[in-house]
């Protein structure tokens, strides 16, 4: 078995070697090829542009000539100026040209073609050529024509310009257009801006600037680096680029250079049509040592593919046997195991069936793995995968958070599974593994919400008691004078006669009457009567209540809506008192519409209970008001006592009953009385 190895290995060593030597060989020739035709293309350019600057070097003698000879006859009369039409002057050349003379003011002396083109950079040709020495020339580039002027002077004073307009495109398809570089090279052109004069095969983009190339302009270059880095004059006189088709191209450049004329002319050709010629000779080659690689490859794999069926044969026949009483061994501990896990399994979901609450089982990443049925029931859904941030994303308690923890931690939150009005109670404990690294969390979340309004009802019963008590006191101490105040007031009243200081004992007497009247309240709220309970019916009691304060002036612009329900019980409660609940509350309804609005009183069995409810539609109450709304003395109006909510809780609260209030600042609110049949 060892010989079979040494000898396959060395074969394979040896055409790798081979192989190896094949393509660097090849890839060496390629190169080499590649930068011979990389200088021929060089060549090629550098003729191009030798013989732009050639054409353009005596079409600047041609304008040089005429200057000297308009300087000669002068530019002011036209019929001296008809010999400039004669073709054999101005068309001999091998492009067409435009001849053009404008005065020292700009204007148009003479021009043969569209004088619109001619508008826009006569100034320009004007202020360059106060900078030409008289018989000299200068070319102006535009983006779609040059411009070789000269000044004519006339006694050492410039008379006019003497101008020839060479279109570009007719310079480039008359010496860029028929240049070919093998089947598919090709020659273009760029100026030292960026600016891409001409192109045979991507006509739509003359005129683009690889400075600031769109995603139409990479359609024959995957980026213009290569570009720049010529025109910044960072490389040499040729070079490689990729194009978006993933092919190679080679590209040699030289620059056409007169005056401030500067372009770029680029002779492309594909990599592989250049080395077309060394991959086919070296193609047949190339098949053999493959042919040789794969024909050893699988002689190689065979023998050593039988060699290895054998030796696992013979393994497989010995192991057999152990595998065969391992497998009898391994089945009886399973089934011990299994039986174990069931009972087990067993206990957990009678231990957590009782607990009376969700069980949630969190990994690290603050992922959920399982939950118990109680999660399901208060979810409404499975959520089972989720993350704690989808299931509560307004609650502090988030993943970071519980990840900090390494002990049991208990918080209170509300908007859990998107109920507002509910509030659980959640105790978050780390799991840990046998060497003490926490692996997740388990969480409790029970439903506390009955617990948390008890706790409110019990800390605000013992605020109004408190309250209550001091009432009491401040309308004793303050009673006992304020009643002496108002017997002299009314007989000073009776007595005096001056207007001014009967008007003044008329403002006394209005305000002590106004503390008389907060002192009834607190005394009531201090005092509350126990009333005489008898048998009502609660709808008799609205429309008493309603009737009272329809005809109030505030009243007038309110729409009052009744929506009561006739198959109301009789009641067992005051009735008066439960009067002044109805009062208060419509008072404060219509106070929360002074531009008008709609009261919606409602009457309705729920259960054992009676359901009263007054919606408004006014200015409504901010979250942050209602929890005080029912405070005593807590008011938002100008001239409120604060007392009127306060005093309707506590009488609600004697009946056994609850009050209740939702609302939202511009929407309106809504305010529930629940009043129990059975309230004895």
């Amino acid at each position: 078995m060892k010989s079979y190895l040494l000898i396959v290995g060395t074969l394979i060593t040896v055409i790798s070697v081979l192989i190896t030597l094949n393509v660097f060989f090849q890839q060496s020739l390629q190169m080499e090829m590649a930068e011979q035709f990389n200088k021929q293309q060089s060549l090629l350019s550098k003729s191009i542009a030798d013989n732009i600057s050639a054409y353009l070097y005596f079409i600047k003698q041609d304008v040089r000539h005429i200057s000297n000879m308009l300087s000669k006859r002068g530019i002011t009369n036209k019929k001296d100026l008809d010999w400039l039409t004669n073709d054999a002057l101005r068309k001999k050349g091998i492009i067409e040209t435009t001849l053009g003379i404008l005065d020292v003011k700009g204007n148009i002396v003479f021009f043969e073609g569209d004088s619109d083109t001619l508008k826009p950079i006569a100034a320009n040709m004007l202020e360059q050529t106060k900078n030409i020495v008289p018989g000299n020339t200068l070319i102006i580039e535009t983006p779609h024509a040059i411009y070789i002027i000269s000044p004519v002077y006339n006694q050492n004073s410039m008379k006019g310009i003497i101008f020839l307009s060479i279109k570009i495109n007719d310079i480039a398809k008359y010496f860029v257009s028929n240049i070919k570089s093998g089947s598919r090279g090709y020659a273009w052109m760029m100026d030292k801006n960026g600016t891409l004069l001409y192109h045979p095969t991507q006509p739509g983009m003359v005129g683009g600037n690889i400075y600031k190339a769109d995603s139409t302009c990479f359609k024959c270059h995957m980026n213009f680096d290569l570009e720049k880095r010529i025109i910044e004059g960072k490389t040499s006189n040729y070079g490689r680029h990729i194009a978006p088709t993933g092919e190679d191209k080679i590209i040699a450049f030289s620059t056409v250079g007169i005056d401030s004329l500067s372009w770029i002319i680029a002779v492309s050709a594909p990599y592989s049509e250049v080395t077309s010629a060394t991959r086919h000779s070296m193609g047949l080659y190339s098949y053999l040592i493959i042919s040789i690689f794969i024909t050893t490859s699988v002689v190689s794999t065979l023998l050593i593919i039988f060699n290895k069926k054998r030796i696992k044969a013979e393994e497989v026949a010995k192991r057999k046997e152990e595998l065969e009483k391992y497998a009898v061994e391994l089945e009886e501990r399973v089934n011990e195991r299994t039986a174990e896990l069931v009972s087990e399994k067993e206990k957990l979901n009678t231990i957590v069936s009782a607990i009376g609450g969700g069980i949630v089982l969190i990994d690290r990443s603050g992922r959920i793995q399982w939950t118990n049925q109680m999660i399901k029931d208060m979810a409404g859904m499975d959520v089972t995968g989720k993350s704690c941030e989808d299931i509560c994303p307004d609650c502090h308690v988030s993943a970071e958070y519980t990840r900090a923890k390494d002990s049991i931690d208990t918080v209170i939150l509300s908007n859990l599974f998107g109920q507002r009005d509910k509030h659980f109670q959640i105790t978050t404990a780390p799991v840990k593994g046998v060497n003490g690294e926490i692996h997740g969390y388990i969480r409790l979340i029970q439903d506390v919400t009955e617990i948390k309004k008890m706790e409110e009802q019990i800390i605000h019963s013992e605020k109004l008691a408190s309250i209550g008590r001091l009432a009491a006191g401040i309308a004793h101490e303050i009673g006992n004078p304020l009643t002496s105040i108002f017997s002299f007031v009314q007989i000073l009243r009776e007595m005096e006669d001056d207007d001014f200081k009967k008007e003044s004992l008329e403002t006394i007497y209005f305000h002590i009457n106004r503390i008389s009247e907060i002192l009834k309240q607190l005394s009531g709220f201090s005092k509350m009567p126990a009333g005489e309970p008898k048998e009502c019916y609660i709808n008799e009691i609205i429309e008493t209540s309603i009737n009272l304060i329809q005809y109030d002036k505030k009243a007038k612009t309110i729409s009052i809506i009744k929506e009561l329900s006739p198959s109301l019980p009789v009641v067992t409660i005051d009735g008066n008192q439960l009067s002044q609940v109805f009062v208060n509350l419509t008072l404060n309804a219509i106070d929360a519409m002074p531009d008008g609005g709609k009261l919606t009183v409602r009457s309705m069995l729920r259960g054992s209970d009676i359901i009263v409810q007054f919606e408004d539609t006014g200015t409504g109450i901010p979250r942050e008001d209602l929890l005080k709304i029912f405070d005593p003395f807590y008011t938002t109006k100008e001239k409120g006592t604060g007392l009127g909510l306060a005093v309707s809780y506590n009488i609600i609260k004697k009946m056994s009953g609850t009050l209740t209030v939702e609302s939202e600042a511009g929407k309106g609110s809504l305010f529930t009385i629940t009043i129990p049949i059975n309230n004895s």
